[in-house]
């Protein structure tokens, strides 16, 4: 229970939240990367400001419950969590930009290697942030053993 309850405190299962959901929008984004030439493909992506709001709504309501309770996040219209937490996302397709190709593609390779890029520096700073959070963890439990 104690374990427990130092696990559902502080920022550790918001950037667990964070890491599920950048692993999940690489895997789509380098999709469309690689998808690049494939006719009639359409460019998809999750929705990054569906997944903040909700995200930032159960740390609101985490706060006014009290320490120790759990982050539950809300399932929205392409977003599901389930009871284990885990997030099932369901991509949307983005727009065409005013950008069609001929062979009706809507790619455009530099927004997506740079929507990459962005995913995976905050891939990397939340997994830098949980990496800390486990060692302070660690640490604190080695003082009291």
């Amino acid at each position: 229970m104690l374990i427990e309850n130092m696990l559902n405190r502080g920022s550790m299962p918001v950037l667990q939240q964070v890491l599920q959901f950048t692993e999940a929008r690489h895997e789509l984004l380098v999709n469309n990367v690689t998808n690049f030439d494939t006719v009639g493909y359409k460019v998809q992506d999750l929705p990054v400001a569906e997944f903040c709001e909700a995200l930032q709504e159960a740390v609101e309501r985490r706060e006014t419950k009290g320490a120790g309770e759990a982050l539950q996040i809300k399932s929205t219209k392409h977003l599901h969590w389930d009871r284990e937490g885990r997030l099932q996302a369901r991509p949307i397709e983005i727009e065409n930009n005013n950008i069609l190709f001929h062979d009706q593609n809507n790619r455009f390779v530099e927004k997506q290697m740079s929507e990459l890029s962005k995913n995976a520096l905050l891939h990397n700073v939340a997994a830098e942030l949980l990496r800390q959070q486990y060692g302070l963890l660690q640490t604190a439990l080695r003082g009291r053993m």
